[in-house]
């Protein structure tokens, strides 16, 4: 009872003190009513500057809170500066320095090193820049500085781990039109600088293929000097002391004098176009449109910042607003019109939709930009801007390591290195005047490069509507132009007597009937995967339906992945979860399925052309070629004397993107009537990349058919 009584006490006070609060105004106020007191002064760590008698300059700020030290180097390099038939040499050299061994020691050394001291070193080469990392405990900061020192002094530039960066090259090109946004941004680049241009270009097969050992080692000879370096390091030491360190390590690097450093100009001239990538895998539009940006040294880059907040860049913008919120027919919008300190950067407006409403949204988009070069900006809207920006300004000094990469940017670029705290004494100044009066200069409405990219005939209205429309082309071409084998051309009697062999290969492997009884089949496999690392292992359980149905569930050292594919489409799904297979893929699939014996000699709308004998190893081997209506297409090896097919060869997709695949086939078996290889080695380009051994192969196994349905 006593309990009771004094919870109902509690309530009763608690109820008072609601009524009490609301009937005394003390409810919440709303937003606009609330007053925040003037920002106070921004404290900015020391930091000092020093230049060495060899020219590199270097920044140093102390911080005990951590026994860490960490450095970060800019070097005066870039993807710019590469020749226009070796794309992705900056970015090879970068990588390279620090995989492939320095001073006297190899890359595998390095690793080990650094591994037993927890610390890293890292270097990379971006657009218009080149950099370094190193993270070290303090006690150890005399090996990473030597480490570190022989990296940029010194690199050896091992060819293995050329090779190896080759390939990570290669197949990022092969995949590089799987992911939609990607294809977006990359191909708005093109329009805004040009497909040529240092700023927008890509790598190709072709341009990896031309670079060479002794182009790294001209590209870092002729940028890595001390004269063309920023050092920024924080940590817990005494800057004296470290000081002397940075010395010490790189004394021997003599400065050099460079010429051509310039960064290539922009030559752009404001127009109006409308631009589409067909992407029929797709259910909805990623949108691009704008033209060319700014420069960090842009008198109106603090009106255009605040600008900026207001038009796209919050979720209290006006392009989330109206596009996303009132319409309802963005997953993501917003845009900025972007500065960079060496180059024009690009004013753009991005949106995904979906398909059905890529018009409007692409209007409703331009209706925004309009609507900044015609009126001013509300007052609400300018002082939540400014407090935005001003409000986050702290959090680009809330770290010593935020704060010495900072100043050695304004370094690199030529700027002043207070012009962080005038940005901020500027941006307090901007007025709605200003505003408008930067957007009317900047923006062009009228003078748009429109991209889409997506299932035009799922489109709300043609693209055309909007203006002439170009179609991009974003076919990756090959490493060179393949000069297509000579094949003699198809004859009513060749084809007749190709029909005719076939008919005894379908035979020696158990017969025509036999494949047409095989409905479905589970088979276990061993997968040994060569690769620049060494052979992994890979155990794959295929699940198939024929003819096009088919899960692939592999246990890899990665973990455990399933490919599905139904059909039509397939996903793919990994410890990281679930993504639809990209159109490359998909088209890979499909010619895998093309390929199975089993298909094929179920199939009824092929074409078999004799070819004759050919020579292989000493042994002639009777060759057909097989070809489908969809394009898909083979050679197959055959023994004269059984039959048999000893083995296949085809154009597919490999690691470093298309190239030529033959299957040496062996150890056939005899499983429900019907012969099959249980091993196959497959060499891409004349080298060994996979084996394959069957360990259990189950014709016509029950199939679950929710397995083709996505989850």
């Amino acid at each position: 009872m006593f309990r009771s009584m004094k919870n109902f006490k509690y309530l009763f006070l608690v109820m008072f003190l609601i009524l009490f609060v609301t009937s005394a105004g003390w409810a919440q106020k709303s937003y606009k009513d609330l007053k925040y007191p003037p920002l106070g002064q921004l404290k900015i760590p020391e930091v000092k500057r020093e230049v060495l008698s060899n020219g590199m300059i270097v920044f140093l700020a102390e911080d005990h809170q951590l026994p860490i030290v960490g450095l970060s180097a800019k070097i005066k390099t870039g993807s710019v500066f590469e020749p226009a038939d070796k794309i992705g040499l900056a970015s090879i050299t970068g990588m390279v320095m620090r995989t492939g061994g320095a001073g006297n020691r190899t890359g595998d050394q390095i690793d080990d090193e650094l591994e037993k001291l927890g610390a890293s070193v890292e270097t990379y080469i971006g657009g218009t820049e080149g950099g370094a990392s190193m993270s070290v405990l303090k006690e150890d900061v005399d090996k990473g500085l030597s480490i570190l020192a022989d990296i940029l002094m010194d690199p050896k530039f091992d060819q293995d781990k050329i090779d190896l960066a080759k390939v990570q090259q290669k197949s990022g090109i092969s995949r590089r039109n799987d992911q939609v946004g990607q294809i977006s941004a990359r191909e708005f680049d093109k329009l805004i600088y040009g497909a040529q241009s240092p700023y927008a270009r890509v790598p190709e097969y072709a341009t990896i293929d031309n670079i060479k050992q002794e182009d790294l080692v001209e590209f870092h000879k002729k940028y890595f000097h001390p004269n063309l370096v920023i050092v920024g390091v924080w940590g817990d030491f005494n800057t004296k002391d470290m000081l002397q360190k940075i010395k010490k390590a790189f004394a021997n690097w003599k400065p050099e004098k460079v010429e051509g450093l310039e960064f290539p100009k922009v030559d752009y001239k404001y127009h109006s176009s409308v631009n589409l990538v067909k992407k029929d895998d797709v259910n909805q539009a990623n949108i691009y449109l704008g033209h060319i940006g700014g420069m960090m040294n842009d008198p109106d880059y603090f009106a255009i910042t605040v600008m900026n907040n207001i038009f796209g860049g919050s979720f209290a913008s006006r392009l989330f607003t109206k596009v996303r919120s009132e319409e309802g027919l963005a997953y993501h919008v917003g845009g900025a019109y972007s500065f960079d300190f060496a180059y024009p950067d690009a004013f753009y407006v991005l949106c995904q939709t979906k398909s059905g409403s890529t018009v409007k949204a692409i209007n409703l988009m331009i209706d925004e930009i309009r609507r900044l070069t015609q009126e001013e900006v509300t007052d609400e809207e300018l002082n939540r801007a400014k407090e935005y920006y001003l409000n986050s300004f702290a959090f680009r000094f809330d770290t010593k390591d935020k704060v010495v990469n900072r100043l050695m940017t304004y370094e690199y670029y030529g700027f002043p290195l207070d012009f962080t705290q005038k940005t901020r004494a500027q941006i307090e100044k901007v007025t709605k005047t200003d505003i408008l009066r930067a957007a009317k200069s900047h923006l062009h409405p009228d003078q748009l490069v429109i991209l889409a990219v997506g299932k035009s005939q799922d489109f709300d209205q043609p693209l055309s509507v909007l203006g002439k429309v170009d179609t991009i082309d974003i076919t990756i071409p090959e490493a060179a132009p393949q000069a297509k084998e000579k094949t003699p051309e198809a004859t009513p009697a060749s084809l007749a007597k190709g029909k005719e062999i076939f008919d005894k290969v379908i035979a020696a492997c158990g017969g025509k009937k036999s494949f047409s009884a095989i409905k479905s089949a589970v088979i276990k496999t061993e997968t040994s995967v060569s690769t620049p690392q060494g052979d992994i292992q890979l155990s794959v359980t295929s699940s198939q339906i024929f003819p096009n149905k088919v899960v692939q569930e592999m246990n890899t050292p990665g973990g455990i992945f399933t490919v599905v594919f139904d059909g039509e489409k397939g996903w793919f799904v990994g410890p990281q979860g679930s993504q639809d297979l990209p159109e490359s893929q998909v088209k890979e699939t499909k010619g895998e399925l093309f390929r199975s014996f089993t298909n094929l000699f179920q199939a009824e709308n092929l074409k078999i052309q004799d070819l004759g004998e050919e020579e292989s190893e000493g042994k002639k081997l009777g060759l057909l070629l097989i070809f489908d209506p969809s394009g898909n297409e083979l050679k197959m090896y055959l023994d004269p004397t059984s039959y048999l097919p000893v083995k296949i060869s085809y154009r597919g997709q490999g690691m470093m993107g298309p190239a030529n695949f033959e299957e040496v086939l062996s150890d056939f078996r005899e499983v429900s009537g019907v012969k099959l290889p249980f091993d196959r080695v497959i060499n891409v380009e004349g080298k060994k990349y996979a084996e394959t051994k069957v360990l259990e192969m189950n014709l016509n196994a029950k199939v679950d058919p929710n397995l083709f349905i996505k989850k």
